[in-house]
């Protein structure tokens, strides 16, 4: 059944895509040469024959399914999130369109009309999309089915495998299926299934039926591979290799060649010249655009503030940003105003009688922080990054946990990487730091664009919003 599966999803999607680009190109033709179409921009040139268009939608879903075979789109099971998946799928579908309009420019047999290739890229763009999202919850509820899943072992003992077990069970649409740990020795690791040791590896796999070994050894066992690989000749299992890195050093991103030597990079500045630019000119455009978007809003919200309680209408705390400067952070009043005379500095908790009864919708819906647009515009924040904390628990976080300092490399944010994976609030602290170094590590502008369709659906979840 498995191996059907991994045959079936690809095709599924291929035809599937292939009637996405057909459909569109066939809906761009009738919509563009329909009467009512027609009667507000004429046809200049006389209606062009149909076969033209019959013969554009198939070099087009040629070009389409090529460029998205390239792009690693038939490729299953994938471990990728929706976001990124359709992020990829548009990225090769426009480098389709870009060599159609290519080889048009070469091919003089046939004119088509400029209206109608606009409307063919957003409606094959629109159906290629939708059907790519179908074919991703067909993959999620058969993997919740049990259908096609990838049974897979950690390779490893002790706690540096406990992050992944953890990060896999709560994404179960990856695919995976957790079975249990193979280690150095014959000792059963408390927590985990162990189904044996390294050097029967090979044994192991069969008499478990194991697809995948997920190998994430420990500076003690740095000669687990070669012992893995050598029990394994002759097995069909995938290896994916999580390598052993000290928090404190980062994360391999790149590898870049330095006279004929590969060197992998494991840290630089994340804003540097014209991508700092670029981020900050997206912060000030939205946030000035969401500021006076919400204005309504914010008027409402001054109104309800003012009847509910006394006291002012905002209120400023101090909180640590980029490269460890204070600034005043700005919130709608959700508390009282005497909130941390008895208890100081304090995270708020759930069911926190400091709060007030409009204070408990906006933290609900996260509308005290609409203030901080300003704080963005101002350049305290920006609309993406680490959450800001007070200066008291920053000092204590600086002496508790390593390698915190490296969130106060870019800007705090109004949202982030750690946020929208549920760890916000009274949260673990060093959990947020992991979360929030892999930001700083990690960033692009399409990543910002990411988190922030994530805070939407966080939002509206309200998890830990107290």
């Amino acid at each position: 059944m498995k191996s059907s599966i991994k045959i079936w999803l690809p095709v599924i999607a291929l035809l599937l895509d292939a009637s996405a680009i057909i459909i569109g190109v066939w809906l761009a033709y009738f919509i563009r040469f329909s009467e009512v179409v027609t009667a507000h921009i004429p046809i200049v040139t006389g209606l062009p024959p149909i076969s033209w268009y019959a013969g554009l939608s198939l070099v087009f879903t040629t070009l389409t399914l090529l460029s998205l075979q390239v792009g690693g789109l038939y490729r299953f099971p994938r471990q990728d999130n929706l976001f990124d998946e359709l992020t990829v799928v548009f990225k090769f579908y426009i480098l389709a369109f870009i060599l159609l309009l290519a080889l048009l420019f070469f091919y003089r047999e046939a004119s088509f009309s400029r209206l109608t290739m606009a409307l063919m890229f957003f409606s094959c763009a629109g159906l290629l999309v939708s059907l790519r999202i179908i074919v991703r919850r067909l993959r999620e509820k058969l993997y919740s089915m049990g259908v096609g899943v990838r049974r897979a072992a950690i390779v490893g003992e002790g706690q540096q495998i406990e992050p992944i077990i953890e990060h896999i069970a709560k994404h179960p649409e990856f695919g995976f299926e957790i079975v249990g740990n193979i280690g150095s020795k014959s000792i059963q690791t408390e927590g985990f299934n162990n189904l044996g040791i390294i050097s029967n590896a090979g044994q192991t796999v069969r008499k478990h039926k194991l697809d995948t070994l997920i190998i994430a050894p420990s500076a003690e066992e740095s000669g687990a591979l070669p012992t893995l690989v050598k029990a394994c000749y002759g097995v069909n299992v995938d290896f994916l290799f999580l390598p052993d890195i000290h928090p404190a050093s980062g994360r391999p991103k790149k590898v870049i060649d330095v006279g004929g030597v590969p060197l992998w990079t494991l840290k630089e500045s994340p804003f540097t010249g014209w991508l700092g630019i670029v981020k900050r000119a997206f912060d000030i455009i939205v946030a000035s655009f969401l500021l006076l978007f919400t204005l309504p809003v914010l008027i409402v919200i001054v109104i309800a503030i003012k009847l509910n309680s006394s006291g002012p209408l905002l209120y400023r705390q101090r909180r640590i940003g980029l490269d460890g400067r204070e600034f005043d952070c700005l919130k709608f009043r959700s508390m009282k105003t005497d909130a941390e005379v008895e208890t100081g500095a304090v995270w708020a908790k759930a069911g926190d009688t400091r709060v007030t009864k409009v204070g408990k919708i906006l933290r609900r819906w996260s509308l005290d922080e609409l203030p901080q647009f300003w704080n963005v515009i101002r350049g305290d924040m920006s609309l993406v990054g680490p959450r800001p904390e007070r200066p008291k628990f920053v000092h204590e976080f600086e002496q508790r946990i390593d390698g915190y300092h490296e969130r106060h490399r870019v800007r705090a944010g109004l949202t982030g990487w750690s946020q929208v994976n549920g760890l916000r609030g009274d949260t673990s602290i060093e959990e947020r730091t992991v979360y929030d170094r892999y930001y700083v590590e990690n960033w692009s502008l399409l990543f910002d664009l990411k988190i922030m369709v994530m805070t939407a659906k966080a939002v509206v979840k309200g998890e830990n919003s107290y």
